[in-house]
C-alpha cells in the first residue's frame, strides 16, 4: 500500500491514510474474495439486511455504495 496522504484527525488517537483509487478497488476485491462473495451479492445481502457473515457486514460498511465491482 503507498500512502498519499497521512494525518491525524481530531482525536489524538485516530490516524487517516488515503489510498490510492486503485489500491482501494484491490483491497475490496480481496475482501470479497475472502469471503467468497461477489460484490452484487454482498449488495443484494445489504439490500434484504440479511448478511452471511459479521465480517460481510462489516464490509458493506466499509465499502457498500462506493464501488461497483
Amino acid at each position: 500500500m503507498t500512502v498519499v496522504e497521512q494525518w491525524t484527525a481530531d482525536h489524538d488517537d485516530e490516524t487517516v491514510i488515503v489510498v490510492t483509487e486503485e489500491e482501494f478497488l484491490a483491497a475490496a476485491r480481496r475482501a470479497l474474495d475472502d469471503l467468497g462473495l461477489t460484490y452484487a451479492e454482498l449488495k443484494d445481502q445489504a439490500r434484504r439486511h440479511d448478511f452471511t457473515s459479521a465480517q460481510a457486514h462489516a464490509l458493506w460498511v466499509s465499502i457498500g455504495g462506493t464501488v461497483d465491482l
